[in-house]
């Protein structure tokens, strides 16, 4: 009895149907609108030459951008994101930021404070700041060049560098410095805030002719304008307490007509 012969398997070169496009199919047109969709890839040139990391401040190398809750305001931190042997920004930064206490999980911009909500990478801000020269890591090495320069420099002359640990006393005063600065950044916006609320209590003395039936309760007093009655107060004009008024409207008492 013969064999049957079985079917042939079907060739693993054989182009695969799939609705998705690859990403090495993709046309010229494509690549240009997913580009023009970035908010980083509409910036100038002359916008990225300014540019510095927030961290080492000098040219981000394979910079990333962190995306924070004043992103769409125009707040733009950028950080190196290379390895230890480099400036190694962005990973301090995250280290430092889960080991604080006050922070806890959530990374905070430190230009504008808001919550980090992730990270952006520019291909054409990456090229062009990574063209840029900088120093190199080692301590007393007056080398400067771009990112592949100073890859090519750290492997020939300093082949078993290893980056310094981090002070422990350098860390507790950059922590100080910290909350130091968030601390003026409360006390500030405390005495914008007082400041507002003199202007609005200076204001009110000087109110223009309202209705009579309208009343202003300011520090549980009602204070009617329109009769010319003495303002009394807690405290003096000088030392104003901040209360936000409370207008309160009273319907005029008519006699009811009856034919």
């Amino acid at each position: 009895m013969h064999k049957e012969r079985g079917k042939m398997p079907v060739s693993s070169n054989r182009n695969r149907v799939s609705p998705y496009p690859l990403r090495s199919c993709r046309n010229k047109k494509q690549k240009e609108v997913e580009a023009s969709s970035s908010p980083v890839e509409l910036e100038s040139v002359s916008e990225w030459e300014d540019v510095r990391c927030v961290i080492c401040m000098e040219p981000p190398h394979n910079a990333v951008l962190l995306q924070c809750s004043s992103f769409s305001k125009g707040c733009r931190a950028y950080m190196c994101d290379t390895s230890a042997r480099h400036s190694n920004c962005f990973k301090q930064y995250r280290r430092s930021n889960s080991s604080s206490r006050c922070s806890g999980k959530t990374l905070h911009c430190p230009y504008c404070r808001g919550e980090v909500q992730g990270t952006m990478k520019s291909t054409c801000a990456r090229r062009f700041m990574n063209a840029r020269p900088r120093c190199c890591t080692v301590d007393k090495c007056d080398f400067s060049g771009t990112y592949a320069q100073l890859k090519n420099h750290l492997k020939t002359e300093h082949p078993g560098f290893t980056p310094p640990k981090l002070d422990p006393w350098e860390q507790h005063m950059w922590e100080q410095l910290e909350r130091e600065a968030e601390y003026i950044e409360m006390l500030n916006a405390r005495q914008r805030w007082d400041a507002e609320q003199r202007l609005l209590a200076t204001s009110l003395h000087q109110l223009p002719y309202r209705h009579p039936m309208i009343d202003l309760n300011f520090d549980a007093l009602v204070h009617n304008l329109f009769l010319g009655a003495s303002m009394e107060s807690r405290a003096s004009t000088d030392n104003y307490p901040a209360h936000i008024p409370r207008l309160e409207f009273h319907a005029p008492m008519y006699p009811r007509w009856t034919p």
